[in-house]
């Protein structure tokens, strides 16, 4: 969903010397799959790189958009909604954007939101995004992108 909130900041009127920081959380190495801790450091790597990659793309497609502006980006590890609330805190932010997935009902109450813990613990402005699939943009990934500890071994 990143693509979509780099997008809706990269076409909106800001200030000549905003300066845009764009953050992805990483969960945790006890976190990560796997049964022995080297297998959940193998995948907790995997990841960062992974996601790194997806920043350094999205921040080229907002250069894209915005060339004069100042953008940076980081891979946060630990539990997504306090790392974003604590980048704020410590960086200092202005504005959160950030996207949401629109869970409802049950699927929401088992798996929370975050968007709506940041939005109501934040220490600034928060802007949530709706994000549909049509609004995603489409960056060159390919199948040695992705883990092999992420991949189901279903074939399509």
């Amino acid at each position: 969903y990143g693509d979509a909130v780099v997008r809706f900041a990269a076409l909106h009127n800001w200030p000549a010397d905003t300066e845009f920081k764009l953050v992805s959380v990483v969960a945790p190495l006890t976190s990560q799959p796997g049964i022995s801790l080297e297998a959940k450091k193998v995948f907790f790597e995997e990841e960062k790189t992974h996601v790194d990659k997806l920043l350094s793309q999205e921040k080229t497609a907002f250069l894209k958009e915005r060339p004069d502006a100042y953008v940076t980006y980081e891979v946060l590890v630990g539990h997504t909604a306090k790392e974003i609330l604590d980048c704020a805190q410590n960086w200092p932010a202005s504005m959160i954007i950030m996207g949401s997935h629109g869970r409802q009902g049950l699927e929401r109450a088992f798996l929370g939101s975050v968007s709506f813990y940041v939005a109501s613990h934040a220490p600034c402005s928060v802007s949530i995004v709706r994000v549909a699939q049509c609004d995603m943009l489409d960056f060159d990934l390919d199948e040695s992108d992705i883990p092999d500890e992420m991949k189901t071994g279903v074939e399509v």
